[in-house]
């Protein structure tokens, strides 16, 4: 089963779910992520994992997309729409493209 990712605004098969080499999370590691657990179809302790994801990303000036409730309605969407029970979801935010040097 091919899973739907969630980047950059838009849920895509994750054989289409691409990040630029030139996205300074990947040439850096300058960006904040958060691993978030589900059982049985419930995701623990969502709201403190996301709290802790944004403190992360104002530590480091990086301003997170999406207010944080719909952030939480995405991972929801996410978990849902790729009928998943039990699950790991990874939450990356990072601070975009950018030049190198």
């Amino acid at each position: 089963m091919e899973l739907l990712i969630y980047i950059n605004g838009d849920f895509v098969p994750q054989s289409e779910a691409k990040v630029s080499v030139f996205d300074r999370g990947y040439l850096y590691g300058d960006g904040v992520f958060e691993g978030i657990r589900g059982y049985n179809s419930r995701i623990f302790r969502l709201d403190q994992h996301l709290e802790r994801l944004y403190r992360g990303a104002k530590a480091i000036a990086i301003e997170v997309p999406l207010a944080l409730e719909e952030l939480r309605d995405v991972i929801v969407e996410t978990v849902r729409r790729n009928r998943l029970h039990d699950c790991y979801v990874r939450v990356v935010v990072s601070r975009g493209e950018g030049d190198l040097g």
